[in-house]
């Protein structure tokens, strides 16, 4: 048999490793099936913890201690990235932004941030300090990069656009239409629109964040690309190419 024979195949886009070990496709920055039997016994067991703990505060606690115990332990530094700022919710005031994913709100709903706060969404979504210990902990700094947005895409679509009736038009819990490619294509495409059209982003950072939602769109609808294609192009909104 040869060596090649035995490489990984990522489950995202199918194409073949051409190393052995590595955690992100080079390809397409889907995660590739990751054995934490390897992590050091301490980090995963610290993860295992926290990912029975409901409570961010203490959450956060726990992940901080654990990335001061295991430095260069990539999954713990993302699992306090993708717990953003929830630590910092209250019972007393609804914020939707301590939810890392709510960044895409700034293009579905522009009109509701001041200039500042565009600009500090902006920043976020690549120049966060802990979005940079990752990447530097990363084997492919931009394969990260781009697995790291397109997960943000995906918990968006599912908490913010899948959980609102609003854009899936329901009614008491009845929904008129099940079919998530169709009823959210046009929310979806004004996001799309609204990156394209953004020049506050440099040229790169519109593209990566333009693949990354739309391959998210496409991964939380079922791959059915016809609807949200349409939309873009009422809106004159060339397609994103496949992540």
């Amino acid at each position: 048999m040869h060596q090649n024979d035995t490489l990984p195949v990522c489950p995202a886009c199918g194409r073949k490793m051409q190393v052995e070990g590595a955690a992100f496709c080079p390809y397409c920055g889907a995660a590739l099936p990751h054995d934490k039997t390897q992590l050091p016994k301490g980090a995963a067991q610290a993860l295992s913890e926290a990912d029975k703990l409901s409570d961010p505060v203490k959450k956060r606690a726990l992940l901080l201690q654990a990335e001061r115990d295991y430095p260069d332990c990539l999954e713990i530094a993302e699992a306090l990235l993708f717990l953003g700022r929830l630590h910092e919710r209250s019972s007393r005031a609804l914020d939707y932004s301590v939810i890392k994913c709510y960044l895409w709100q700034l293009f579905l709903t522009p009109e509701e941030f001041s200039d500042e706060r565009k600009q500090a969404m902006r920043s976020e979504f690549f120049h966060h300090p802990q979005l940079e210990r990752c990447q530097q902990l990363a084997p492919d700094a931009d394969a990260y990069t781009r697995r790291y947005l397109k997960r943000l895409a995906c918990e968006f679509i599912s908490l913010f656009l899948k959980g609102s009736s609003r854009y899936t038009r329901s009614f008491f819990g009845f929904r008129f239409d099940n079919r998530m490619s169709r009823v959210l294509a046009h929310p979806a495409a004004q996001i799309l629109a609204a990156i394209r059209q953004d020049l506050q982003l440099e040229a790169h950072e519109r593209l990566m964040l333009s693949e990354a939602f739309y391959s998210a769109f496409l991964t939380e609808t079922g791959g059915e690309p016809q609807w949200i294609d349409e939309a873009l192009q009422k809106l004159d909104c060339p397609i994103p190419g496949p992540q």
